[in-house]
């Protein structure tokens, strides 16, 4: 029985002096720190970090909300009982430099305004500064609380902080920042300084105000009456004296923020839950999680730790500062495959390389809604820098590869810059293919990029536009023909949207035309469309387009493409100005970049680990393919698809395999596909989805169909305007984005 398989040196990579290929690339050398050492804390940490920030804004917003609600529940009560507002400013916390009346509606006023633009995170810091004030004048001057010293500990941070992303101080910042309003610029680069600067002394401060709490608790040190009304020490009820000392050590070193947020969590829930303390509020909860969050501040433990790391582990502040002895990996193409390797690979120590001849990640499968003025382009994309801006190690390179030196491990792009690599993935993608008819693409443009989307929804919006200003019937006719090659996925989907969009979102804007009397018509050379599904849903496909009124051909296969017809077979003819490609795509040309096998589609073949077989059918021993630039037959024998999901576990797959060469660990077993299902929408209102066992249809598959799709966005901003222009479209039956830009528009 054989042992674990080791990456490296594998019996798949028969390396012979008389082969091209270079060796195996070598696996991380010993340092200071052994690889091990380096990679688990590199990866608990980013992992931690990047945890933190992701959960942070939501946390923030929680935070706020209850603290705004806890004042805006005492002010609407003042508010609508006038005498018992006035009597208590009067009586239980006069103010000296204020008139009872005069206070009494700052109060009010405080207790109202200021929750509700706390919680909108607008003017967050003014409001925030008097509610702060407003407590401590109430804990001075009335009833000291702890909930009162917690509360305004907060608010006093939030002051120097601010508010995280969720908040319209947050969205409007730049805005205001490029403003040429008075005193803007100067007001947010000094939050800006506030919060990199002030915030964390504040936090520091507080730490060992908490610190301070529980040793006074324990009885080490007795501080005078005055000042214990100011130390929140009932939040410690029923806790021994060993372990407030134990806790009170933390605070002071500033060592282990997590440790401590967790441990007193726990900690206090169990003592509320025994009955130690059972009028403890939400408040402490708060507290820890933002210490949690924004760590212990200047001059603790933490940052140290945090210090060594970035110069030792991460080195995540500069890239000028990444050790060259790293390993440089380079991915070739930033779709769903090429993120997908990236983010398995940046949290180990080598340099990462992604490059792409565009600044931009697409998500391609809703590329169809900017083609029928559904969606922006800026809904389904997100720059490539903006998605690795916290990773030192990542740079993202915009360019064109065109040639790739396998022997000395380099590869061309550009105007001819060359750029050196330890291991290379190559993720470049499909385009369109017409089969050997590349003449029939001027008049049938595809959909794969932003570009193409634009250019199709010009080509779309154009035909009614010219249709209302013909006079020529026959045009008309032809101009309202639209025809779509190809009824897989995307074909079915754009069936469907242009369907709609003709029928309900211009019903009524033209005057001499009727768009409703638009025809939409699927052509497929097979017997059915959607053939990759089970006929029972083909058919219901099928059913769902006809009730829009698409006409759908069937076992006929187009012959000619022309500028005002479509010829089906050797007898049919479609007279059309408008045709779309969803037929066919053939890879990039990778695999002749690398002399490699490559499939009847162009794709590079590879083996079980996803390497590039070359012509001899040896395996490259340091490049990788995935994605539509990979022919792999890892579905159970069969062929994998193109799809987003094949793509990120082909790319998450690669990235282990490059781990353990790195750290010399056994190799991961062959890569299988994991099928998770196929998905195609019809119109608004229904879909099909396959999941092998469960095939579900109409609007249940709608529904869930939208929701996979918001899920698979690269970004929260990408993924709320989706859903907001997907509920106008649905509730208003409008499209929005029905604008003719460019050269097709002119």
């Amino acid at each position: 029985m054989q042992g674990p398989r080791e990456c490296a040196g594998q019996e798949d990579i028969t390396m012979t002096s008389e082969t091209a290929k270079p060796p195996a690339p070598a696996p991380l050398q010993e340092e200071r720190y052994s690889p091990f050492l380096r990679v688990t804390f590199r990866r608990w940490t980013k992992w931690y970090l990047e945890g933190t920030e992701t959960f942070w804004p939501v946390s923030d917003l929680v935070i706020r909300f209850f603290i705004g609600m806890w004042f805006l529940r005492s002010g609407l009560v003042k508010a609508t009982d006038w005498d018992t507002a006035l009597l208590l400013a009067t009586v239980e916390y006069p103010v000296s430099w204020m008139s009872p009346t005069h206070a009494a509606m700052t109060g009010i006023a405080i207790e109202i305004l200021g929750p509700i633009l706390l919680i909108a995170g607008l003017f967050t810091r003014p409001a925030a500064f008097a509610m702060a004030a407003l407590t401590i004048v109430s804990q001075a001057v009335y009833v000291p609380t702890t909930t009162n010293l917690i509360v305004s500990a907060m608010l006093i941070w939030y002051v120097l902080h601010g508010p995280a992303a969720f908040s319209l101080d947050r969205v409007l910042a730049f805005g205001f920042k490029s403003s040429a309003l008075p005193l803007a610029r100067p007001t947010i680069v000094a939050w800006d300084w506030s919060r990199e600067h002030l915030a964390p002394i504040v936090m520091a401060i507080l730490r060992l105000w908490m610190g301070v709490t529980l040793l006074t608790y324990a009885g080490v040190i007795e501080p005078p009456v005055a000042v214990m009304t100011w130390l929140p020490a009932t939040i410690f009820l029923g806790f021994p004296d060993w372990l407030a000392i134990f806790w009170a050590v933390f605070f002071f070193t500033g060592f282990g923020a997590v440790i401590v947020s967790y441990g007193l969590f726990f900690l206090m829930a169990a003592f509320m839950i025994t009955g130690a303390h059972p009028n403890v509020t939400l408040f402490p909860f708060l507290f820890l999680a933002i210490y949690e969050a924004k760590g212990a501040g200047i001059l603790s433990a933490d940052r140290a730790i945090l210090a060594w790391l970035e110069k030792n582990i991460l080195f995540d502040r500069d890239y000028s500062e990444i050790p060259d002895r790293w390993p440089h990996v380079v991915v070739v193409g930033a779709g769903f495959g090429g993120l997908a390797a990236v983010e398995g690979l940046k949290r180990l120590p080598v340099r990462i390389t992604l490059i792409d001849k565009r600044n931009y990640h697409l998500f391609q499968p809703l590329l169809y809604q900017i083609a029928t003025a559904t969606l922006n382009p800026a809904d389904i994309a997100a720059p490539i820098r903006s998605l690795f801006k916290g990773d030192g190690n990542v740079r993202v390179l915009k360019g064109e590869v065109n040639g790739i030196d396998a022997q000395n491990g380099t590869l061309t792009y550009g105007d001819g810059s060359e750029l050196s690599y330890d291991r290379l993935v190559l993720a470049t993608g499909a385009t369109h293919s017409y089969f050997g008819r590349d003449e029939w693409g001027p008049f049938a443009p595809g959909l794969k990029t932003i570009e193409d989307g634009v250019a199709v929804r010009a080509s779309i919006l154009n035909a009614f536009e010219e249709a209302e200003a013909s006079d020529d019937d026959e045009r008309i006719k032809r101009l309202l023909t639209f025809v779509i090659v190809g009824a897989g996925p995307t074909g079915v989907e754009l069936a469907g949207a242009i369907a709609e969009l003709a029928k309900v979102s211009v019903e009524r804007e033209f005057r001499t035309i009727d768009p409703a009397s638009a025809r939409v018509i699927l052509v497929q050379s097979g017997n059915r469309i959607l053939p990759a599904f089970p006929e029972e849903l083909s058919a219901k496909a099928a059913q769902s387009l006809e009730d829009l009124g698409v006409e759908i051909r069937t076992g006929g296969r187009v012959t000619e493409i022309a500028e005002t017809h479509v010829r089906i077979g050797d007898d049919t003819r479609l007279d059309t100005e408008t045709v779309l490609w969803a037929a066919g795509v053939a890879a990039s040309p990778a695999s002749k970049w690398l002399g490699a096998k490559a499939d009847r589609a162009g794709r590079a073949e590879v083996n079980d680990h996803m390497r590039v077989l070359g012509a001899d059918g040896e395996a490259f021993a340091n490049i990788f393919a995935i994605g539509d630039t990979a022919g792999s037959n890892a579905w159970d024998g069969k062929p994998v698809p193109g799809l987003a999901p094949a793509a990120k576990q082909a790319g998450a797959y690669v990235s282990k395999v490059i781990e353990a060469e790195l750290l010399s660990k056994a190799c991961p077993g062959p890569f299988t596909y994991k099928h998770q299902g196929s998905l195609a929408t019809i119109g608004r209102k229904s879909a099909v989805a396959d999941f092998g066992v469960f095939k579900i249809s109409g609007a249940i598959a709608w529904w869930l169909w939208g929701l996979v799709h918001v899920g698979f966005l690269t970004g929260a901003r990408n993924r709320v305007t989706v859903t907001v222009n997907w509920a106008w479209s649905f509730f208003a039956k409008h499209s929005g984005v029905r604008l003719i830009t460019g050269k097709e528009g002119s």
